[in-house]
């Protein structure tokens, strides 16, 4: 179940196959600087976010289309590298066409790798997480579900604490002043509730005999054949992609000329294997729910 209440087929699967995907994905984004991988990667990012957010993901969507905008047209700003002058600015500064294309691409990298952090946060949640890294290391996965938890914790009672101060008029509004001293009261007594949270949480878990003995735990998760098929189709799908990447398939230059190589059986192997398993998330998301309306409309 995403965040925002919906169901999603592909995060009912174990942790490990969208951790994996989705790492794969942001790596491969990172790495690649041809157009039309990274237009396929930020196309798979943006329609996968769309079904686990719904209409509350086209905020940040419009976000990261202004954000694309201004990397694109600030890059040749500061790099001046290219052999098509577009116009000169600031007297006799080249902005140049290459420059713009190879900004571009560096926007369609970032917005992708940030849309699939954003992907990757909706699905795997805090006990996902710790359920993959318990085996390799206990205590790290932890703190780092103590972390996750903490975060929104504190913004939930620092809100709480500030309509406590409110309610009693103790938060006047009138100028900046008074307004950063109420913050820093709210500060003050936030980080004293930490502190006393913090104690009690050891004594607890001393009580409780942690690090004392032979740990036990509980496996939410079920490794099962479905899981199976689906991990050795995506390590297939992977491989093959991968391998036509290595090979040159994604070989892409904008600096001082652009450079785009005609496409190849290589190339269409490549982008065709990395569309394909870029597509599971929203393809196993789409496809479970045309099963269950059909499934409805059969009682």
């Amino acid at each position: 179940m995403s965040p925002s209440g919906r169901f999603d087929a592909f995060g009912s699967h174990h942790p490990l196959i969208p951790f994996l995907l989705m790492t794969y994905a942001i790596v491969a984004s990172a790495l690649v600087r041809h157009p039309a991988f990274l237009a396929v990667s930020l196309a798979c990012a943006a329609a996968y976010y769309l079904l686990l957010k719904g209409r509350a993901g086209l905020r940040l969507l419009a976000a990261m289309a202004g954000l694309f905008v201004l990397v694109s047209a600030v890059n040749p700003l500061v790099n001046t590298m290219g052999e098509t002058v577009l116009f000169a600015y600031a007297g006799g500064r080249p902005y140049t066409l290459e420059a713009l294309c190879y900004g571009m691409a560096t926007a369609a990298m970032l917005v992708a790798m940030m849309l699939w952090f954003s992907c990757f946060n909706a699905v795997m949640t805090s006990d996902a997480v710790m359920h993959l890294m318990a085996p390799v290391s206990p205590a790290l996965s932890l703190v780092l579900t103590m972390t996750l938890r903490l975060i929104p914790l504190y913004q939930r009672k620092a809100s709480d604490i500030a309509q406590a101060r409110a309610c009693i008029g103790r938060m006047p509004d009138d100028n900046l002043r008074a307004r950063a001293e109420g913050g820093a009261a709210v500060l003050g007594a936030l980080t004293s509730w930490a502190f006393e949270s913090a104690v009690t949480t050891a004594d607890s878990m001393r009580s409780r005999g942690f690090a004392t003995g032979m740990r036990t735990t509980y496996a939410r998760y079920r490794f099962d054949g479905r899981d199976a098929l689906m991990l050795a189709g995506m390590l297939v799908l992977a491989a093959a992609s991968g391998a036509c990447m290595a090979g040159g398939a994604a070989a892409c230059e904008f600096i001082p000329a652009i450079v785009v190589p005609s496409p190849t059986p290589l190339f269409w192997a490549g982008l065709t294997s990395f569309g394909i398993l870029l597509s599971i998330p929203s393809i196993t998301h789409v496809g479970e729910r045309a099963l269950w309306r059909y499934s409805l409309s059969k009682i």
